[in-house]
């Protein structure tokens, strides 16, 4: 069973909405990441055109899946140049899931992405505002 500490609600309190996010490690690049999710879950992770830009010039990789329940992002927290959250080192990649999930949908997530082999593990993201903010 997964212990509750990988899992991160985060409340966005400018539009007053809940997104999830899991921390996945993994040290494959972006794309091959997201194509053997695609593969393993039967998702359709897509390079989304729009990086995440921090104010230092640093971009990082979104890719995005959009069905009818929910939009999920899958986001680089390593580029060539540095970490988009710099204290999160041992954290390769964000699912965000634009939806607030229960603790039931979130550990069956855990458990399908523990089973891809590409993926060594989750962590816990502590919820800072700064976080919150990269991720809107």
């Amino acid at each position: 069973m997964t212990s509750k500490r990988n899992i991160i609600k985060y409340k966005d309190t400018a539009a007053d909405t809940m997104f999830t996010v899991i921390g996945i490690s993994s040290h494959e690049n972006d794309f091959r990441l997201s194509w053997n999710i695609n593969e393993e879950l039967g998702l359709a992770f897509a390079r989304s055109d729009d990086d995440i830009e921090t104010g230092d010039g640093l971009k990082f990789a979104r890719f995005v899946h959009q069905d009818e329940e929910q939009c999920l992002m899958l986001i680089s927290n390593r580029c060539d140049n540095g970490f988009l959250i710099e204290k999160l080192k041992n954290l390769d990649f964000i699912l965000k899931f634009d939806t607030e999930l229960n603790d039931e949908v979130i550990e069956e997530w855990i458990k399908k992405l523990r089973n891809i082999t590409l993926i060594s593990g989750s962590f816990t993201i502590q919820p800072e505002k700064k976080i919150m903010l990269l991720l809107e």
